[in-house]
Order: C-alpha cells, then sequence, then structure tokens
C-alpha cells in the first residue's frame, strides 16, 4: 500500500468523527457462522504477499504512557505486537496528558512512525472527565488507540481480519429540552477529607487532613482558589513518661492568570497561612507578574520553556519572638523563575531555577535549583535522576533561643541552615525477547486491579 493510499484512509477515519468509531479485529469478534467461508470485509482486497519477498510483518508497537493501562491494551488491542525497544518499533506511541478546566483529563496520543512508516505521524487528542472511573479510562484510550493504528495496520498481514463499526448516537427523548447555559458558569468545585491512626505499645500516631479546591479556567483566565488544614500528632510512650509531638498547619490561597498571548500571560497570587513548625501564626502575601513561554503554551504538553517575574509582600505574624527580636514585620520581595520541561521520543526532563530576594534586606535572598531527567541512553538502557539544591540566606521567622533535643528529634521547630539538598540518581538495563504482548496475572493478587 502506497503512502498517498495511507494517507487518504487516514484523513476519511479522521472526517468520519471519532465518537462512535471502533475497529475490532475478526478474532475479537469470534468465529464467522457455521457452513459460509470467512468473508473479506467490505472495499478493496487486503494487501497480500508483496511481489517478491514475504508479507510485511504485524505492526510492531512501543508504548510510551504512563498514564495506561497495558494489560488492558495487551488483552484488548490484540492486532499488533508490543515490543520494549523503541528501536525496534514501526510505531513509536507518545502519550501525554493535561488537566482540563473541569478536573478531568485532556490526553494528546502521538503516533511517531518509523522505517516504512517514516515521516507517517499523526496526533490524536480526547478528554475523559472528573467523574471517569479508571475502567472507563482506560476503554476510552483503547477506543482511540485502535482507531489511531488502523490506518498503519492495513498495511500488515492483520488487515483482512479488521473491521470498523460505527455506533449512531441514540436519539434524544421526546420532550428533552436542549440542553441550557452551563449554570456553574465552568466552576468546578472538590472536596477531600482524609484521617489516619496507628500505634503500638510504645507508640501512638494520629492525623486528619481535609482541602478545598475551586477552579474556573477558560482560553482568556484561570482562576483557581484552595484552602486546607494539617494536623498531625505522635504520643511516644517511655518508662517513665510519654513524649507528645504536634505539627499542625492550615492555608488558603488563590491565583488569577489572564491570557495575553500565545507566549505572555500575567498573573496575580494570594495566600493566608499558619505553621506551627514555621513558627508563624499568620502570613499574609501577594504578588503579582508576567509570565513568557518561549514556545506556544499549546504545545506545553511536549515542550514548555518559561520565565517568570513577580513583584510583592509578605506579612508576618509570629508564634514566639524571632531571632531577630521580631513579632510581625511586612516583608516587600520579588522572585524570578525560569523553568523547562520537555516530553520527547527519547525520554523526559524538566528543571527549574528559582531567585527570591527581600527588598527591604537585600542580603536576604534563595536560590533554588531542580532538575529531574528520564532518557533511554540505548537499546534497554534508561537513565534517571532527580536533584535539588537550595542556598538559604532568608530565615526570618527562626524562634529565638535553642531548640531542645525533643523539638530536633521530632522536627517541631524548623532549625538554621544555609543550604539544602536532596539528590536521586538510577538506572534499568532489560535484555532478552523485545516482545511484551502476553498478560499472566496469576499471583498478582490485589497488584492486579491497580496500575
Amino acid at each position: 500500500m502506497t503512502r498517498p493510499v495511507l494517507r487518504a484512509l487516514v484523513v476519511l477515519i479522521t472526517l468520519t468523527g471519532l465518537a462512535g468509531i471502533e475497529v475490532r479485529s475478526a478474532a475479537a469478534q469470534g468465529p464467522p457462522s457455521q457452513g459460509l467461508p470467512p468473508q473479506r470485509p467490505p472495499g478493496p482486497p487486503g494487501p497480500g504477499p508483496r511481489r517478491g519477498g514475504p508479507p510485511p510483518p504485524p505492526l510492531r508497537i512501543f508504548l510510551d504512557c504512563y498514564q495506561c493501562d497495558t494489560d488492558h491494551l495487551r488483552r484488548n488491542v490484540a492486532f499488533v505486537d508490543y515490543v520494549r525497544d523503541r528501536n525496534v518499533a514501526d510505531l513509536h506511541v507518545l502519550v501525554t496528558t493535561q488537566s482540563t478546566g473541569g478536573g478531568g483529563q485532556s490526553w494528546t496520543v502521538k503516533f511517531i512512525g518509523s522505517g516504512r512508516f517514516t515521516g507517517l505521524d499523526r496526533t490524536m487528542t480526547f478528554t475523559t472527565p472528573l467523574t471517569a472511573t479508571s475502567d472507563e479510562q482506560r476503554r476510552e484510550f483503547a477506543r482511540v488507540f485502535r482507531i489511531g493504528l488502523v490506518a498503519y495496520a492495513a498495511d500488515t498481514p492483520m488487515a483482512p481480519r479488521l473491521d470498523v463499526t460505527f455506533r449512531r448516537p441514540p436519539p434524544a427523548p421526546a420532550g428533552t429540552a436542549p440542553a441550557g447555559p452551563d449554570p456553574w458558569r465552568r466552576w468546578v468545585f472538590r472536596t477531600n477529607a482524609s484521617g489516619s491512626l496507628s500505634g503500638e505499645a510504645s507508640s501512638d500516631y494520629y492525623s486528619y487532613r481535609l482541602s478545598l479546591t475551586a477552579n474556573r479556567i477558560t482560553e482568556g483566565w484561570k482562576i483557581n482558589i484552595n484552602a486546607g488544614s494539617n494536623y498531625n500528632e505522635n504520643v511516644f510512650h517511655l518508662s517513665d513518661r510519654d513524649i507528645t509531638s504536634i505539627t499542625e498547619s492550615w492555608n488558603a490561597g488563590t491565583l488569577i492568570v489572564k491570557s495575553l498571548t500565545g507566549k505572555w500571560s500575567w498573573g496575580t497570587r494570594g495566600s493566608i497561612s499558619n505553621s506551627s513548625f514555621s513558627n508563624t501564626e499568620r502570613a499574609s502575601a501577594v504578588s503579582s507578574g508576567v509570565e513568557y513561554d518561549f514556545f506556544p503554551y499549546s504545545e506545553s504538553n511536549r515542550r514548555s520553556l518559561t520565565v517568570q517575574y513577580l513583584l510583592g509582600a509578605t506579612a508576618y505574624k509570629y508564634r514566639e519572638l524571632t531571632i531577630f527580636d521580631k513579632l510581625d514585620e511586612t516583608v516587600p520581595h520579588h522572585s524570578l523563575n525560569m523553568s523547562l520541561g520537555l516530553r520527547q521520543p527519547w525520554g523526559s526532563m524538566g528543571s527549574s531555577a528559582t531567585w527570591t530576594q527581600h527588598l527591604n534586606h537585600r542580603d536576604r535572598y534563595r536560590i533554588s535549583l531542580y532538575g529531574n531527567a528520564d532518557v533511554r541512553l540505548f537499546k534497554g538502557f534508561s537513565f534517571y535522576t532527580y536533584a535539588s539544591y537550595s542556598k538559604i540566606q532568608d530565615q526570618i521567622a527562626l524562634r529565638k533561643g535553642a531548640a531542645t533535643p525533643e523539638e530536633i528529634l521530632l522536627r517541631l521547630r524548623q532549625q538554621a541552615t544555609n543550604y539544602s539538598y536532596n539528590v536521586s540518581i538510577g538506572f534499568s538495563y532489560s535484555f532478552g525477547s523485545i516482545f511484551t504482548s502476553v498478560v499472566n496475572p496469576r499471583f498478582n493478587g490485589s497488584n492486579f486491579f491497580f496500575f
């Protein structure tokens, strides 16, 4: 099958509409009726043996998706071979997701052809709502995945065993009024509450967490409102006494962003918080600034390089006297942040650098660096790393006086430091058969239901 025919088939499927299309293999539909020979799907005959050589092998797929239920796909999309190495694949299927304004997920599925399909790339998108279960998400992905594969599978020996069905949308019940305006005006609310209790003879632990979010997202505006509370209590039973450790905090904040152009945006942040660990009875902050993305925001699911500048102030009220003999103060500040995020066929990486400074004391500042990467270096070998480092010169809320051993060991009180770091590094290497299409869930226990 020539490339123009393949491209025409891709366009035909796209124009037909994705909402009701399914692609099934003959094996999935069951055997043909008894007494009748197997029927070839209507239309031109499928590809047969090529002149001068054997027919092309089954389509080889390298699925690059962190969010996918791969076992479900191997069972339900069985007309292709799944391989572990993208270098031997006919198609590299790269899947990325982003949160939508309604709290759901926007999926981008990019089919990247190689070998005989080099240059035959295409991208498909779909969304799943906030209320979608994991089973509904994986079934919708499998449906879109099949539709994207069919144009490529038409040039494989599986083509005669494929068929396309169309599900017409059910008619609206008689007397049903057309959908009116959104009564929520695009606002989405979500609340979470959790608690835990554990213990043994020498200790007890209690905690609870509460959170509430409200979001309204359109092309022109983004509004996020959040609030939360956190409480943790540890009781250690010693031979002569009990030691109780309590940390608690709460916070509320908002973010308002206005889209200016395809690369520019303006935003304002506001927050109020309380923390026993940080010695803040109340910290009220507000800041405003601009952000520029060197790539269009529309490409943020694959690549993003942003520069952000904010100017603002924070008013503090402390629980106890600080090392600077303060019980309250207002601090003007500004910050500069640069962030890079990439998700490409070779892997993914992200990094950021943030600099903040107090305007009333220029010697008080903080520099934070962060980076992570997951890179496929060569066949079967992947390298991953995470690292962060902060140079800290802005600890103005530290309690005056020395901390007790209990406060240090139980982390009840923030300690003075001029730096912090975190490093993780590793690699993985696999070898052997390139095929991964077989599913065997025996002795998986409850892990069978999680992915």
